[in-house]
This record gives C-alpha cells, structure tokens and sequence, in this order.
C-alpha cells in the first residue's frame, strides 16, 4: 500500500472557514449555495452559486504582495495558513528549504483580464492597464505567491486539467514523495467565483437555472429532478508527508493517500465516458492493493448533471458490482456547488475529516433519486460513529480527463 501522509487541511469553501466551520455545515447538511442577485441584472439565466469568503483573513497577506494577487491565491493562502499550523509546521522551519507546492487551479480569475479590457478599450491608453494584471490572471498565481511568501525551494507549479485540477495536483505531490525526491509537499487547489467565470458554463447550458428561486434545492446530485451544476468557489490545501517525516517531527497522520489514478477516456470533449471512469477507480484500488469490498463510501464527483451523474453510477456499478449496493454513496457538492479547479482537493480534505471523525455527511435534495439509481446506497441523513477503513473520491473533468484517490484511516485495525 502506498502511505502517503496528510498531516495538515486548510478549508476555505462555501460552508465556512476552515476545518472546524466546514466539519459543522457537512454534519448539519448545510447548504452555502445563495441566490446571486448581481449575475440577475447582468442577464445570466443561472443565478445560483456557492460563493465563498473570497477575502479570508491571513497572516500570509499584506499590503505589499496582495497586490498580486486574485481570490484565488488569497484563499489559498488562507487555508496554506490552516494547514500548516494543523500539521504544527511553522513557516520558519521550511522557509529556505526544499518543500514543493503543487496546486490545482482551472483558471478563475477572468475579472482582472475583462475589467482591464475594458479600461484599454475605452480609454485606448496602455497606461491606464494594471501592471499587476498579468500576475492576477495566471493559473498558477497561487502557487506563486505561496512559494514566494513562504520561500520555499522545492518545484512550484499549478495544475490545470478543468474539474480533475485538485485532484491531479494532490496525485502529482503524491508521486514526488512515493519517488523519495521530496518528503514535504503543499498541495491542493483553489478557484474564485465571478460572473464572467460563470458566463461559459451558463452558455453550455451546463449550470441549473430551474431552481433560482429556491437556491438551496438547486445542486441535486442523482436526483430525477437535477438540471446542471451549481458553479462555486474555494480552496483546499494540505500538507503531505513522507512516513520519514513524520517520525523525525514526531508528528502524526490525520489519514493516508494510500491510492490514486489518472486517466483520460480519450473519446469526447464533454461527454463523460463510463468505461474510463471505471478504470480509473479499478486502478486507484489496485495501487492501494486492497481488494474492492474494502471500499466502504464514495465521494462521488456527483455534480448534479442529468448525463455526468448517470455515467458515474454506471461506471461505480460496473466496477463494484453487486457490492455497490452495500457502500455509502453521496455528493457533497450537495452543499457546496461545484468548485471546479478546487472540488477534487476539497473533497479529499472532507474525505479525511469523515475518516477522522467517523460520519458521513448526506447528500442534499436527494427527494426521488433517478429509477436507474435505485439500487444505490445513498447517504441522504447524517451517519454519525461509522468507522471508515478506506474511501474512494472521485473527479472528472472536460477533456476527458478522470482522477481518483484513495484516502484511508491510519487505525486498519477498524
């Protein structure tokens, strides 16, 4: 089994700030999804989001270097803050050294780059365009800016592969320390929310617009009522560990990367493909060398899309086969909406603390889930002192490009 430790969680998310808001909303079965009366008056015909503190108070910022940065590299930071003090690393201890940070970001900060142009265009003036805006609009600012602020030597770079971004940053970090080139890497994914970001995904036709009314009952993951995804924002960072670094620290695991898997489906754009989806679970179970029915719960991708929700129960069915009916099924993009670039990370973080905690949170609006489901053990209340030996989390992106993590406890005596 590969043990790759987590040993410090950062949460910045729709549901609150940080490990303790978030562990509260997920065990209440909270929704952070509200009515977005702006994107109305500009003319969107999805007016629902899961919208963040995208300003979160951090010792990392200050007047100097923020001045570089997009929300998404501010939330970042702020949850880098969080879990390096959950891991009880301080700053000045890996300041100089070679500490890697690999963070997955789709590309958000659209803002910067539309708000200038239109400065530019009205004014046909160079001048009068920030300087700061090409640092504003990088995928990988947030990386950047945490590497820089913290002086960290290791590599630094951003991962960008759409809605699999965190989860493939997470996977990539994860190679470094099994190859022993690093011990320590600061990983995870971040993505802001604003209307141009949004605009795309509201011209697919990909984003709900059935439930502006009632924002709360809008992301409805398997559900026969579901109608597009609820776009949102956030970050999720940990700090990973080699088993090697844990003990000269004398620190502990919180949970264990014990397996993952990347793949693309090779076939379509946006149509998701089934069969890829169930390889990449098969092989994610492989390298954590564990046999299927170990497996106890899923952390869907379950974004709430009539077609990416019915290839994704298919593909859990073809790999798990009449054991499917016997494993905890839920989405907490429920709660949150769906953070793009971020979801993977996000979710791997509310993987581990379900572990750490022992309950699983539901998935909401579940009121009459798909006839095609019906054989699904879906989470819909709170399960509260279940004990969780591994988990499965699951991120699919456009492009075709599929990831998923195995996320284990570090007591295998459950």
């Amino acid at each position: 089994m590969i043990k790759i430790a987590i040993s410090g969680r950062g949460l910045i998310t729709p549901l609150g700030n940080g490990i303790l808001e978030n562990e509260k909303a997920l065990k209440n079965g909270v929704s952070g999804i509200r009515f977005m009366p702006e994107w109305k008056e500009l003319g969107l015909e999805s007016l629902v989001a899961g919208l963040p503190d995208q300003n979160p108070p951090s010792k990392f910022l200050d007047s100097k270097n923020i001045r570089f940065m997009p929300a998404n590299a501010i939330m970042a930071l702020a949850a880098a803050e969080e879990a390096l003090n959950e891991a009880k690393i301080s700053p000045d201890d890996i300041r100089g050294k070679k500490v890697a940070v690999i963070i997955g970001c789709a590309g958000s900060a659209h803002m910067h780059l539309y708000e200038n142009s239109k400065i530019f265009e009205s004014t046909k003036k160079v001048k009068k365009v920030s300087p700061f805006v090409v640092p504003k609009v990088m995928a990988s600012s947030a990386v950047a800016n945490l590497s820089l602020i913290l002086g960290l030597k290791g590599e630094s770079f951003d991962v960008s592969s759409a809605c699999a971004s965190g989860a493939h940053a997470i996977i990539t970090a994860a190679r470094l320390i099994n190859t022993g080139e690093y011990d320590i890497v600061i990983t995870g994914g971040t993505e802001e929310l604003n209307w141009p970001h949004a605009l795309g995904f509201d011209a697919m036709r990909a984003l709900s617009r059935k439930y502006n009314q009632n924002p709360t009952a809008a992301s409805r993951p398997f559900d026969r009522n579901r109608d597009g995804f609820v776009i949102a924002a956030g970050a999720g960072i940990l700090i990973l560990e080699s088993e090697k670094s844990l003990k000269q620290r004398g620190a502990k695991a919180i949970s264990y990367i014990s397996g993952f898997a990347a793949n693309s489906n090779g076939t379509d754009m946006v149509v998701p493909d089934s069969n890829a989806s169930a390889e990449v679970m098969k092989q994610a179970i492989e390298s954590a060398k564990i046999a299927k029915e170990e497996i106890s719960y899923i952390n869907t991708h379950g974004t709430s899309t009539p077609m990416g929700d019915s290839s994704e129960m298919a593909a859990i069915m073809e790999v798990f086969g009449n054991n499917a009916k016997n494993i905890f099924i839920n989405s907490t993009k429920s709660m949150t909406g769906h953070m793009i670039g971020a979801s993977g990370a996000v979710e791997t973080i509310f993987c581990s603390m379900m572990i750490e905690k022992k309950f699983i949170s539901p998935s909401l609006n579940l009121d009459l889930p798909d006839e095609s489901f019906e054989w699904a053990n879906f989470v819909r209340k709170t399960i509260f002192n279940v004990p969780l030996k591994h988990v499965l989390n699951n991120s699919f992106g456009f492009g075709g490009t599929n990831a998923s993590l195995i996320i284990s406890s570090p007591d295998q005596n459950i």
